[in-house]
């Protein structure tokens, strides 16, 4: 069985997005939700008309279909799509917002209610991601970053990662996200087809729709950070479904989680902890570390957790990502600055206090294996972090 994508920063986009709507527009259907938002729109009528003609071209089980569809790839459980009962009681943890929570509070201050609405409606946050991974090869040349500043770490990290961990890892991709798909109708209503179940060319009228009202918001717009805030890692592995069958193991990482992690001072051992915490997930799926006794909440922060570990393991070894002691406490406080509150959520990632632990625990472990001159396989490490566990995610609030 396929195990769910690792979607970074979700509890951060969730939280963002969590913007109290007019009473009006709740407690309605999510079509005329959308339709609600068309009308609030500053366009011109004949556009206005042309967008609510463009509503027509959806199913009447359209949100069934796009929850169907991510299921399908394994997105079920990032923590703005299913909310579960509480695993752990949010009173026992010091938990709040990060600094780089707060940046991206900063970036979405004064974007349109009509504009934020028709974003969540379509799944605008999802085309970027599901553009890189469904349609693009990792053939192509990439490059990372806004800028292309982050391409020479992050092919170099992926190069070292595959020497490092003993896993069969030649077949893992890596790809770059970028939020330009949100700037070219054609890709935007590629992914919309595929979401929604609809024909070839059907989801043009509502790709102009969201490409349209981005254009237009100076706020929330294509170039948002919020839109490529995200990292994950994909595997096809034993999945029967032909919309995912064929498609290579992936890492797939977002302009917007990098530039975020740049703007707070951590730029780019920040990149080479997520791209290491990706892999981490790779070598949970080759060595078969996603099932545990754990369910729901608790289950995914156990992956992440271990995720984490494996990262900060990786980073500081001598034969694996050298950092120093000056470049370790950037990496590590990566770690911290992604964690979530979201408790009730089958994507909850660990607190960011946790997040910490974890990874200050496998750098402590690696200080003490490199002595030796040893890389410890993956299977001795995963059980060791499995014992540390109850440690880790022990209450700590005074």
């Amino acid at each position: 069985m396929r195990k769910p994508l690792a979607l970074l920063a979700a509890a951060v986009v969730a939280a963002t997005f969590a913007i109290s709507a007019p009473v009006s527009a709740q407690a309605t259907s999510p079509t005329a939700a959308l339709e609600g938002a068309i009308n609030s729109l500053h366009v011109d009528d004949a556009t206005k008309a042309r967008y609510l003609e463009s509503v027509k071209a959806l199913p009447a089980d359209w949100q069934e279909r796009a929850a169907r569809f991510k299921a399908r790839l394994g997105v079920t459980g990032s923590a703005w799509n299913d909310v579960a009962r509480s695993a752990i009681d949010p009173n026992d943890y010091q938990c709040g917002d990060t600094t780089l929570t707060a940046w991206l509070d900063a970036r979405l201050e004064g974007a349109d209610f009509g504009t934020i609405m028709i974003v969540v409606l379509l799944g605008g946050l999802d085309v970027p991601a599901y553009d890189a991974l469904l349609f693009k090869s990792a053939d192509e040349p990439q490059s990372y970053g806004e800028n292309g500043e982050y391409t020479t770490t992050v092919t170099h990290e992926m190069r070292d990662l595959k020497r490092f961990w003993d896993i069969t890892s030649d077949d893992i991709r890596d790809v770059a996200m970028h939020s330009d798909a949100l700037k070219d109708v054609g890709r935007t209503a590629r992914v919309l087809e595929v979401l929604w179940g609809l024909p070839a060319g059907g989801g043009t009228g509502l790709a102009e729709l969201l490409t349209e009202a981005l254009a237009e918001d100076p706020v929330l717009n294509a170039d948002n950070p919020i839109f490529t805030f995200n990292a994950f890692a994909f595997t096809a592995e034993g999945d029967p479904d032909p919309v995912v069958q064929g498609l290579p193991d992936k890492i797939v990482m977002g302009d917007g989680i990098m530039k975020g992690m740049a703007a707070i001072g951590l730029g780019d051992v920040a990149t080479k902890s997520i791209l290491a915490h990706e892999f981490g997930h790779h070598v949970q799926y080759e060595d078969n570390l996603f099932d545990s006794p754990l369910t729901g909440p608790e289950a995914t922060r156990r992956t992440e957790l271990m995720a984490d570990a494996f990262a900060g393991y990786f980073l500081t070894h001598k034969r694996g990502g050298t950092l120093n002691a000056k470049r370790l406490l950037p990496a590590v406080q990566s770690f911290f600055e992604v964690g979530d509150c979201a408790f009730t959520s089958d994507g909850h990632h660990g607190t960011p206090n946790q997040r910490l632990a974890s990874s200050s625990w496998a750098v402590d472990l690696s200080q003490d294996e490199q002595k030796k001159g040893h890389i410890m396989p993956s299977l001795t490490f995963a059980s060791l972090f499995d014992a540390q566990l109850p440690i880790i995610v022990k209450p700590d609030a005074q």
